[in-house]
């Protein structure tokens, strides 16, 4: 079976995530059955075995924390799984509405091991170019610590898809040239043209694959070849129809092997030092 880094894997209680995001997301896949105990607590050893069984030998943990629309799956729940299997990277989350001082939350973060930071302004009501979060930026380029940003569309009700406009994007590539910038779900569904141009413009700009459906890639990124060090599977685990399936179909792409290995887990490797699977 190919090892597998996964960017996009999320945690939280079952019971934390609002209605329409595990009616709409969470229980389209086959894996929240396996994942949660009967009170609705995530089952680390669970999570673990499931995304082992499907090849995953790492990944990054993303909390959430979006009061109107996905709900609040605190960063407190990425420490806790990566605390017992290291191979999961945990990274923080803020939100300007409930993070009054974005600083001091994030080195609040930074304290209990996070190594890198993502920003949904669609599922938070706010733009990634939010000048209030550029103090965090500063934080994430002077460490190296990888920022991904959430860049498509979303089905949950609340959001607002003028705060995944590309301009936006480009502004944070532009203003922060060092910080390695991952667009979460490559401009799912209005954007893969501009999301596959910030890659050619911007050398730290990086797509992660998660949501997007396998067999379409190459046309949604058709210098996918080109630019291979540049995409990172992921999956938005656990609403996702499998992991396994998704590889296999990426795999049956026109892809060279040195491509599908760059995807798959030597790109990640790259970005995340620490992370030596």
């Amino acid at each position: 079976m190919r090892k597998l880094f996964d960017f996009h894997l999320h945690v939280g209680h079952y019971f934390e995530w609002s209605e329409h995001a595990r009616r709409l997301w969470m229980e389209t896949g086959p894996y929240a059955d396996k994942i949660y105990a009967e009170d609705g607590c995530l089952d680390i050893e669970l999570f673990h075995q499931v995304l082992l069984g499907e090849g995953v030998v790492g990944g990054v943990l993303l909390p959430e924390y979006a009061l109107h629309t996905a709900g609040v799956m605190p960063v407190e729940r990425a420490i806790a799984v990566s605390q017992r299997y290291p191979q999961y990277i945990p990274f923080g989350a803020l939100n300007p509405e409930i993070h009054l001082d974005p600083v001091a939350e994030f080195e609040r973060q930074l304290a209990l091991g996070v190594k890198g930071l993502k920003i949904h302004g669609v599922h938070c009501q706010h733009h990634v170019n939010d000048p209030r979060l550029y103090p965090v930026y500063e934080i994430c380029q002077e460490r190296n610590l990888p920022l991904m940003l959430h860049a498509g569309t979303s089905v949950f009700p609340g959001t607002r898809l003028r705060h995944a406009d590309p301009y936006d994007y480009d502004d944070v590539a532009v203003d922060f040239p060092n910080l390695n910038l991952i667009l979460c779900h490559g401009g799912r569904n209005f954007w893969y043209t501009q999301a596959e141009f910030m890659v050619m413009r911007h050398e730290n700009v990086y797509i992660d694959l998660s949501g997007l459906p396998p067999r379409n890639l190459l046309r949604y990124y058709p210098k996918m070849e080109k630019f291979s060090q540049r995409f990172l599977f992921g999956t938005d685990f656990p609403g996702v129809p499998g992991v396994a399936a998704n590889v296999e179909k990426i795999a049956a792409l026109d892809l060279t092997k040195e491509t599908l290995d760059n995807i798959f887990i030597n790109n990640a490797r790259r970005l995340l030092p620490g992370f030596n699977q």
